[in-house]
Protein backbone atom coordinates (compact mmCIF):
# COMPACT_ATOMS: atom_id res chain seq x y z
CA UNK A 1 0.00 0.00 0.00
CA UNK A 2 1.08 3.47 -0.80
CA UNK A 3 1.94 5.76 1.97
CA UNK A 4 -0.09 8.89 1.08
CA UNK A 5 2.59 11.20 3.18
CA UNK A 6 5.46 10.06 0.65
CA UNK A 7 3.49 10.09 -2.34
CA UNK A 8 2.18 14.14 -1.73
CA UNK A 9 6.03 15.32 -0.77
CA UNK A 10 7.28 13.95 -3.82
CA UNK A 11 4.58 15.39 -5.95
CA UNK A 12 4.32 18.22 -4.12
CA UNK A 13 7.91 18.88 -4.85
CA UNK A 14 7.61 17.85 -8.38
CA UNK A 15 5.03 20.33 -8.73
CA UNK A 16 7.12 23.01 -7.35
CA UNK A 17 10.01 22.32 -9.60
CA UNK A 18 7.74 22.60 -12.43
CA UNK A 19 5.95 25.51 -11.78
CA UNK A 20 9.22 27.71 -10.72
CA UNK A 21 9.55 30.71 -12.29
CA UNK A 22 12.58 32.24 -10.75
CA UNK A 23 15.54 30.65 -12.50
CA UNK A 24 17.92 31.08 -8.78
CA UNK A 25 15.61 28.70 -7.91
CA UNK A 26 14.62 26.05 -10.46
CA UNK A 27 18.02 24.08 -9.63
CA UNK A 28 17.17 23.50 -6.33
CA UNK A 29 13.59 22.76 -6.72
CA UNK A 30 15.24 20.23 -8.89
CA UNK A 31 17.56 18.89 -7.36
CA UNK A 32 14.70 18.19 -4.44
CA UNK A 33 11.95 16.79 -6.40
CA UNK A 34 14.53 14.31 -7.95
CA UNK A 35 15.61 13.19 -4.04
CA UNK A 36 12.24 12.90 -2.84
CA UNK A 37 11.28 10.91 -5.78
CA UNK A 38 14.16 8.30 -5.49
CA UNK A 39 13.30 8.17 -1.33
CA UNK A 40 9.83 7.50 -2.26
CA UNK A 41 10.74 5.06 -4.72
CA UNK A 42 13.28 3.09 -2.76
CA UNK A 43 10.11 3.14 0.07
CA UNK A 44 7.98 1.60 -2.54
CA UNK A 45 11.01 -1.01 -3.53
CA UNK A 46 11.30 -1.84 0.16
CA UNK A 47 7.44 -2.35 0.60
CA UNK A 48 7.49 -4.56 -2.12
CA UNK A 49 5.37 -2.46 -4.25
CA UNK A 50 7.99 -2.04 -7.73
CA UNK A 51 5.26 -1.78 -10.14
CA UNK A 52 2.55 0.60 -9.32
CA UNK A 53 0.47 3.42 -11.10
CA UNK A 54 2.53 5.97 -8.64
CA UNK A 55 6.12 4.54 -9.52
CA UNK A 56 5.17 5.05 -13.21
CA UNK A 57 4.07 8.59 -12.42
CA UNK A 58 7.61 8.85 -10.83
CA UNK A 59 9.15 7.63 -13.58
CA UNK A 60 7.76 10.03 -15.75
CA UNK A 61 8.81 12.85 -13.62
CA UNK A 62 11.91 11.69 -13.16
CA UNK A 63 12.14 12.04 -16.95
CA UNK A 64 10.97 15.52 -17.36
CA UNK A 65 12.82 16.60 -14.50
CA UNK A 66 16.27 15.46 -16.67
CA UNK A 67 15.30 17.14 -19.60
CA UNK A 68 14.23 20.51 -17.59
CA UNK A 69 17.50 20.18 -15.95
CA UNK A 70 18.86 19.72 -19.12
CA UNK A 71 17.38 22.82 -20.72
CA UNK A 72 17.63 24.68 -17.65
CA UNK A 73 22.18 24.11 -17.69
CA UNK A 74 22.28 26.18 -20.27
CA UNK A 75 20.40 30.04 -18.10
CA UNK A 76 21.56 28.27 -14.73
Amino acid sequence: MANSEGNLNWLALYKEAVLEKDRRKARTRVTQAQAAIRLRARGLWYGGATDTSERRQMDAAVHFLGILRLIGEEKW
